[in-house]
């Protein structure tokens, strides 16, 4: 089977209904999941060393927490005389991966403890997510460090909502824990919810529509075509499963960065414990991952002296770890989580040989195919500016980026109606494709429309490359701009023109004008008046091959990838359709207000 065809079935047999995974329906040992875990256990050996060790009788506990809650968890012990380093997972989902990787590393010479997470699985309680994970975390790892089989060295292992349940223990581990191996999950649950007051609608509403816990019979692909178009969008638990989720709208309430809700509570552990870790991290993620952002401030955020023994790989993933199904190739971008977590795992909790830099993150460079070690993150870059400027042939259908700025100032402009958005053509902060069938946008970097498609689009491009342009960093975006709306969104998509005149994403953003500028409260919009908005773009590193051109779409919308702007003031999740309205969009070259953006170039070029 090739590799491409290895990623199609493992992302199908991963996610054929979440809803069905996060139950307390499904158990550990029914047939369904016993074929997973087969299929996992086959695939996820491929390409791992001889093992070590052969797996013993799994031992089943119900493991008491703080509160009398008694949750299932599954000790896989290595044949032989203990004790042993000691590895613990924790996830709601019953899916067969967590105990395909717990039968793979219990063959290496660790013992797995595997907990369901309260309310799923085997589990006792309400499935209720994000709330109990603290402290029934810390509680069973209390537990794990009393046990005899345990020699004191405990590692903790997760991906996903798997990797949250670490994180939001990090500081409060027994002194038994030596190392977090942690992938694809950030520590900002602001900034990952929220991109400048617009709602990430394609991540948490198919996450909600998937994770509910609720019964039904329909279709979870068709329920979540039905939730992206609810509006008000407050009632669409109530439309789509006749049951309200205080927990999904809390996340619809809370549009300001300043709520209690963000700075106290899980949250705001979440977001502080970087800096509390005082133990190595192997951090993994994808830069087509909607985590990315959120996992790479959790880096930036440890301390320089965890940073230096610690670790962190950037390949050209999805959530999924696997190159996406992408419109370009990613030579040498395949990986195995499973040997890198064994190679980290002997190193810190058994003392053996770890062949990669710490204190350096591995970056894959998208379009080269190569990998880049960088000691300084973010890395070491010179700005590069282009302008914003009028075509020189005013029939041309798009406008053009340029070094210099015509001091003349001049104005585009478009009207944008929130009943025909844009839609997503790629991008990294999507997830409702993990779930097969329906029409989902894919991630990753894909083919993009020419321009002039749209008259709600407005579209630069700069002169062909003389010379390979190796951006490192994030893109920066500066928009002047005005609307006759009280309040409105702008976007904004940078792609590579090739030679043969195709167009392939790098980084899109957006920001409403009420938060602009990384705001945590509304600001107030006088319509007609001109602001200056800035779009900070999640870091990349990506070679703009010489022979290719920049372009930049500007637009006021990308949906689903975000919720659809009504040009409406006040909480979005609470506007009604009969009040949806068009806006008129004015964008500003040269002068005061001129537009530009900001591309990061590496200075140098690192092992």
């Amino acid at each position: 089977m090739s590799w491409k065809n290895i990623v199609i079935v493992l992302i199908v047999l991963m996610n054929v209904g979440f809803t069905a995974t996060v139950s307390a329906e499904i158990k550990a040992d029914s047939p369904e999941t016993i074929k997973r875990t087969q299929f996992f256990f086959d695939l996820f050996m491929k390409g791992m060393p001889e093992q070590r060790n052969q797996e013993s009788e799994v031992k089943e506990y119900m493991v008491e927490m703080r509160d009398g809650a008694k949750l299932y968890t599954r000790v896989f012990r290595p044949q032989g005389e203990g004790p042993w380093p000691v590895i613990i997972t924790r996830d709601p989902y019953q899916n067969g991966s967590s105990t395909a990787m717990s039968k793979i590393l219990v063959r290496y010479g660790y013992v797995v403890v595997q907990q369901d997470c309260r309310g799923t699985g085997n589990s006792d309680g309400i499935w209720q997510p994000f709330l109990n994970e603290r402290n029934d975390g810390v509680d069973n790892a209390n537990w794990v460090a009393k046990q005899t089989w345990s020699n004191g060295n405990i590692g903790m292992f997760g991906h996903s909502y798997g990797a949250y349940v670490q994180w939001i223990i990090a500081d409060e581990l027994p002194k038994e824990v030596k190392t977090l191996y942690l992938s694809m999950f950030g520590t900002n649950r602001y900034k990952q919810m929220y991109q400048d007051g617009m709602f990430r609608h394609d991540i948490y509403t198919s996450w909600a529509v998937t994770t509910s816990g609720i019964k039904t019979t329909d279709s979870l692909k068709d329920l979540y075509q039905k939730a992206l178009n609810i509006r008000p969008h407050m009632e669409m638990d109530d439309m789509v499963f006749g049951e309200k989720m205080q927990w999904y709208r809390d996340m619809l309430t809370n549009v300001s960065g300043e709520s209690d809700y963000w700075k106290k509570g899980n949250w705001e552990t979440l977001l502080t414990n970087p800096s509390k870790i005082n133990i190595p991290v192997r951090l993994v993620d994808g830069w087509f991952d909607h985590h990315l952002a959120g996992t790479v401030e959790g880096y930036e955020n440890l301390s320089p002296k965890v940073k230096q023994q610690s670790s962190f790989i950037i390949g050209p993933w999805t959530h999924m770890l696997a190159p996406p199904k992408s419109d370009l190739q990613f030579p040498n971008g395949q990986w195995s989580i499973m040997k890198d977590a064994v190679e980290w795992f002997d190193y810190k909790l058994k003392g053996l040989a770890f062949n990669k830099e710490l204190g350096a993150v591995n970056t894959y460079v998208v379009q080269d195919g190569t990998w880049q070690n960088l000691k300084t993150w973010p890395p070491k870059s010179k700005l590069s500016r282009m302008y914003f400027n009028t075509a020189d042939n005013n029939t041309a259908e798009y406008g053009k980026l340029s070094v210099g700025r015509k001091a003349e100032s001049k104005t585009i402009s478009y009207v944008y109606d929130p009943t025909d958005p844009v839609s997503t053509k790629g991008g990294a902060d999507l997830l409702a494709w993990l779930n097969p069938g329906g029409n989902v946008p894919q991630p990753g970097p894909v083919q993009q429309d020419p321009p002039g498609i749209r008259k709600d689009i407005v579209t630069f491009i700069s002169d062909t490359l003389t010379e390979d342009m190796m951006i490192a960093g994030k893109i920066k975006v500066k928009l002047g701009v005005s609307s006759d709306a009280e309040d409105t969104a702008f976007t904004a998509k940078i792609m590579e023109v090739m030679p043969d005149g195709k167009a392939y994403n790098i980084r899109d953003g957006i920001t409403s004008l009420a938060y602009r500028n990384g705001a945590k409260n509304p600001q107030d919009y006088k319509p007609g008046s001109i602001v200056d908005v800035n779009l900070e773009l999640w870091p990349i590193t990506w070679k703009v091959k010489k022979g290719s051109k920049i372009r930049i779409d500007i637009s006021s919308s990308n949906f689903p990838t975000y919720a659809v702007h009504a040009n409406i003031a006040g909480p979005w999740a609470e506007q009604e359709q009969e009040k949806v309205k068009p806006a008129k969009q004015t964008i500003y070259i040269g002068g005061k207000h001129a537009s530009f953006i900001e591309i990061p170039l590496a200075t140098e070029k690192e092992k």
